[in-house]
């Protein structure tokens, strides 16, 4: 759907005005007040709400109406807009990881935009934040990008859509794709994105021009195995495979799935798989569907796109989870001159309204502590909203009551529950985890992250592996006590991954604080 100048000039005014918008009709640019007759006025009117049917999620709230000069029947009127998202819209949020030259940003660029690409990475291009990186071809940040899909199933990308926006705004659902780094030199950004924000579910990229796969995507696979979240594995580069080496990296990755996932059987995905059946038993970890690809030649994707379309997330765990106390956890943060602070991130639990007079806390600081805040707007996918729930990523404008030095990793909670969210505040939890590379010893130095944050960590012992028995090999699953160099908030089930200076230690939960 393409926006007339407009339609575009609302939709600033919309996005200028935190989702609302005023239109004052018979005053001049000057301010003189001239008024309109009333057949001009309801022409205007309905002028109005055709543009707010082009932009969708958009109505009229309210018409102030008044006359200016009753012998000649001229009025003026306030117009007042709202675009606010209904909540009924979900969202997806996959991890795309790989080996570095696996693909991975070309393979989202085929996906996102729609558009084949040359051999020579144009299609990664959209995808890169940074001059280095279109110079190396290497991704050195975490880029998020999306899809969305419509109430009729029809897809929305950049290839139909101007903007980000347009995609959220008339999709239904949406997928959120977390581009990460394949190089070492980037580990930390990646180990950030896989507990930082919060993925549903790994997409891993393998390439075909390879007879082995890669000790990195290895370890990927473990690190799904131990989140416990579904796996997809997309193959690309499709069309510059050779047969024998092809076939060498095919055996070579399904063994290392049976050994590694045990439970999940693998399925190559083709234009007959019943694409819906595929996607549920994904969902339930019953199956790692595996798709073919090629850029060049844009082969495998509208299968890719199709099961990904009915990936759906566990509804009874996010009614459950809107039940429970509201709590908020802060990927990133910004200060924005018209706004002031802005606090982005994901709904761990509950439910949070602009219009609630819920009293909320952020922190904790260095010291432990929280502080009083108050919600001032709520953006869910880039678009305002009244509210959101839980699972879902947001942005809220927040105004701190006294001054607070807010971090990444920090989380906004009720203060009703205050006292039993600083029970959680701890340096010494044990934590149930997969080692991943080489082996661990007590009084080993590791960097632990949990959510968006980082801290420096000892093991201080290695209780028991999951036969009873005292293990510190890579492989092996385990028990271990850690303690942290300062305080952070650990509550049980919380995703954790550890690494040194260039390679992934474990990965696992939160066992007990």
């Amino acid at each position: 759907m393409e926006f007339n100048a407009t339609d575009r000039k609302e939709a600033f005014r919309l996005s200028e005005g935190d989702g609302y918008a005023i239109y004052i009709i018979g005053v001049h640019d000057d301010g003189d007040v001239v008024g309109i007759t009333d057949e001009e006025f309801e022409s205007t009117v309905d002028t109005i709400k055709n543009m707010a049917q082009q932009l969708e999620n958009t109505r009229i709230v309210s018409i102030e109406k008044r006359t200016v000069d009753s012998q000649d029947s001229r009025v003026v009127a306030e117009v007042h807009l709202s675009q606010k998202m209904p909540l009924p819209q979900t969202e997806l949020r996959i991890a795309v990881l790989g080996d570095h030259g696996a693909g991975k940003s070309t393979v989202l660029g085929c996906i996102t935009y729609n558009e084949e690409d040359d051999g020579r990475g144009k299609a990664r291009l959209n995808l890169m934040r940074h001059q280095h990186e279109l110079e190396s071809g290497r991704t050195s940040s975490i880029t998020l990008t999306a899809i969305g899909y419509s109430a009729d199933g029809h897809v929305q990308n950049y290839a139909n859509n101007r903007s980000a926006e347009d995609i959220h705004q008339r999709s239904q659902r949406v997928v959120t794709f977390i581009d990460t780094c394949g190089h070492t030199k980037h580990l930390k950004t990646t180990a950030r994105a896989l507990t930082g924000y919060a993925p549903h579910a790994f997409c891993i990229v393998v390439p075909a021009d390879v007879a082995n796969v890669s000790a990195a995507t290895l370890e990927y696979v473990q690190i799904a195995a131990a989140f416990r979240v579904p796996l997809t594995i997309v193959i690309s580069k499709m069309d510059i495979a050779d047969k024998t080496g092809f076939g060498a990296m095919m055996r070579h990755l399904m063994s290392s799935l049976d050994a590694l996932l045990p439970d999940r059987s693998q399925c190559i995905v083709t234009e007959s798989t019943a694409h819906q059946s595929l996607a549920d038993d994904m969902m339930k970890l019953n199956v790692v569907p595996i798709f073919t690809t090629s850029a060049v030649r844009t082969v495998g994707f509208s299968e890719l796109v199709a099961v990904l379309g009915s990936l759906h997330i566990n509804l009874s765990d996010k009614c459950s989870a809107d039940c429970e106390p509201f709590e908020f956890h802060v990927e990133d943060l910004y200060s924005i001159d018209s706004v002031g602070s802005v606090v982005t991130g994901w709904v761990h639990s509950g439910t949070v309204s602009s219009t609630s007079d819920a009293q909320l806390v952020i922190g904790p600081d260095s010291t432990g502590n929280f502080a009083d805040i108050d919600i001032r707007s709520i953006h869910a996918l880039r678009i305002p909203t009244e509210a959101v729930t839980a699972r879902m990523s947001a942005s809220l404008a927040i105004q701190a009551r006294n001054a607070v030095a807010i971090q990444k990793g920090m989380v906004v909670v009720d203060a009703r529950t205050l006292e039993t969210t600083k029970r959680h505040i701890r340096t010494t939890f044990a934590a149930t985890v997969t080692l991943l590379n080489g082996d661990i010893a007590a009084n080993q130095d590791v960097i632990i992250h949990i959510r968006a944050a980082y801290h420096l960590a000892t093991v201080v012992e290695i209780v028991t592996d999951a036969t009873g028995q005292p293990s510190g090999s890579s492989g092996s699953k385990a028990t271990i006590e850690l303690e942290l160099a300062e305080s952070e908030y650990i509550a049980p089930g919380t995703p954790i991954v550890a690494r040194d200076g260039r390679s992934l230690i474990f990965a696992g939960h939160v066992a007990l604080v």
